[in-house]
């Protein structure tokens, strides 16, 4: 199944905090297993081109962050969408 993503909080579609709409609920990543590779899916998810800088999750761009949805976005860097990668669920709790 799809899994819709967005870039929120920015004036560009293409830059901000990462949102995944997954099991009806639009929510954050952990950080746990996002990388480069994982950043190359999303970028070519939302047709923007090759990623540029993944800021660390305890930026202060993490904070005020939606509550997690995944706890976990394992990826090749080759997938076509996040929904072809290994994707484990999580709640804002399991997140450090």
């Amino acid at each position: 199944a799809a899994v819709p993503a967005r870039l929120w909080g920015s004036r560009s579609r293409c830059t901000g905090r990462l949102e995944l709409l997954f099991a009806g609920t639009w929510g954050s990543v952990c950080a746990e297993g996002w990388d480069l590779a994982a950043a190359r899916v999303l970028c070519r998810q939302l047709g923007c081109g090759r990623p540029r800088l993944v800021p660390v999750p305890c930026s202060p761009a993490a904070a005020g962050a939606s509550p997690a949805v995944l706890q976990q976005v394992q990826c090749t860097g080759q997938e076509p969408a996040l929904e072809h990668c290994i994707l484990q669920p999580g709640h804002a709790s399991s997140c450090s």
